[in-house]
């Protein structure tokens, strides 16, 4: 008997975002990778020329630019696997819905913009009914109150879905008699 895998919200990555993020990834895993060979290299070759110090020092240096490197190639993994998860979402994702049960604070991005945590209730035709809890951005789901429900797609396999922000309360009358 198959498991279930655990559901996850997906936020929807475009070609253009994916290709950002990846050459930004590139540059960093180039950039600190070269530099990281360079500082190893000069390091090795000047280490009894110089006294302990420089050893230690370029080693530091290494090191940090080793880090940056993993954290390009971090990137470029992380761009691909969204685009991915996205691509396959929209071929194989059948139409859900995802009621809101509850709607918290949550901590912000890395830069600044608030977030809320939402725990859904997603169901749709061939999907085993999950709930599932997930951080978005409050301004583009600070609408979703408890009860709103919203237009989910959902890969019935892999149970990776997409929520799509609440629609817009309807414009006021005009008044006109």
């Amino acid at each position: 008997m198959a498991t279930a895998r655990e559901p996850a919200l997906i936020e929807l990555r475009g070609p253009g975002i994916t290709a950002a993020e990846c050459a930004v990834g590139a540059l960093l895993l180039l950039g600190a990778g070269g530099f990281c060979v360079y500082a190893t290299v000069r390091t090795v070759a000047e280490i009894g020329e110089t006294g302990a110090g420089w050893g230690w020092a370029g080693l530091g240096v290494a090191l940090a630019a080793a880090f940056v490197a993993w954290i390009g190639l971090g990137t470029i993994i992380g761009a691909r696997d969204e685009r991915r998860a996205t691509r396959r979402l929209a071929a194989q994702g059948v139409d859900a819905t995802a009621l809101v049960l509850a709607v918290a604070s949550a901590s912000p991005t890395n830069d600044y913009r608030d977030r809320i945590r939402l725990t859904l209730r997603v169901s749709g035709p061939g999907v085993d009914p999950f709930e599932c809890e997930g951080k978005v951005l409050k301004d583009r789901f600070g609408g979703a109150t408890q009860g709103t429900v919203l237009p989910a797609r959902v890969d019935p396999l892999t149970r990776e879905f997409s929520i799509e922000r609440p629609p817009a309360p309807p414009a006021p009358g005009r008044g006109d008699a």
